[in-house]
This record gives structure tokens, C-alpha cells and sequence, in this order.
């Protein structure tokens, strides 16, 4: 008979196993060798699955952060490059409207709008302006925003009549 383990979920140890065993004749070992064996073969089995799955979810974990790595990179190459680009053409119509007299455009086209396209393209971030909400006040998905407030009720006064 086998001692009653001292944690449920424990598995005996080959210590508590040989002291059990010891108690038989050798014959009775050879039998329950040759019984256990294949239990042994599928519990390896089954661990080796085991360990193959979590190495590929592993292996696709790594995978699909290689791939978000390299969206990113090229999503910031590329506003890089058009913000360069846009630069570029907005100095060139800068310099060519400042040569045909147009002085106020030239510095529309080389002052702040091209230092809003620079943050928008190149840092990617957008310029909090009036149009758009607060932080505090942002809205919930599915809330209601607050209604009006009701009209008030008129009542005639003494020079109405009905």
C-alpha cells in the first residue's frame, strides 16, 4: 500500500516509492516496470508537447513584436520623410513668393505653419486648440451629454388676456 502523500497535489517521491517497493519480492518490481513504462513514455510525451507548444508561443510572441517594431519604425520613417519633403517645398514656395513681392505669404509658408507641420508629421503630435475637447472633459463611450436645461414656463401677465 501506497503512504498517504503529505501534499495533495504532490507526487510521491522515488524515495516514498522505493520504501513501498522494498517490501516486495523483485518479481512484483519487474512486473510494475514493465506496466509503468508506457505511462512513463506518455507522460514524456505529453511533456515534451508541452514544452514544444510554449516554445513556439514563445517563438510567435517574438515574432509579432519583430514585425510591430518594424511598422513603427517605418511609420516614423515615413513622417520623417514627408515632413522633410514638406519642408522642403514650403521654403521653396517661401523663397519664390518672397522674390514675386509676396511678402506676408512667404512668411505664412516659412513660419508657423511649417513648424505645425514639423510637429504633425515628423514628432506626430497634434496641437490642443479650442475646437477640441479637455482632458478632464472627456466623454464616455455611451454617455449622454448633459441636456438643456428646460425653457422656462410663461404665465400670462395683467396685460395679456387669453
Amino acid at each position: 500500500m501506497m503512504t498517504p502523500n503529505r501534499g495533495a497535489d504532490r507526487e510521491p517521491s522515488s524515495a516514498d516509492i522505493l520504501r513501498e517497493w522494498i517490501k516486495f519480492p523483485p518479481e512484483h518490481l519487474k512486473i510494475a516496470l514493465v506496466a509503468l513504462e508506457p505511462v512513463l513514455k506518455r507522460s514524456h510525451a505529453v511533456r515534451m508537447k508541452k514544452l514544444d507548444i510554449e516554445q513556439r508561443a514563445r517563438q510567435a510572441e517574438r515574432e509579432a513584436q519583430e514585425r510591430q517594431a518594424e511598422r513603427s519604425y517605418r511609420l516614423s520613417m515615413g513622417g520623417l520623410v514627408a515632413g522633410f519633403v514638406l519642408c522642403v517645398g514650403m521654403l521653396c514656395g517661401s523663397v519664390i513668393e518672397a522674390l514675386n513681392k509676396q511678402e506676408v505669404l512667404a512668411g505664412i509658408l516659412a513660419g508657423p505653419t511649417m513648424i505645425g507641420v514639423v510637429t504633425l508629421f515628423v514628432l506626430r503630435q497634434r496641437h490642443k486648440g479650442r475646437g477640441q475637447q479637455q482632458p478632464g472633459r472627456a466623454s464616455i463611450p455611451g454617455q449622454q451629454p448633459p441636456s438643456a436645461p428646460p425653457a422656462p414656463v410663461s404665465t400670462p401677465g395683467p396685460m395679456e388676456s387669453a
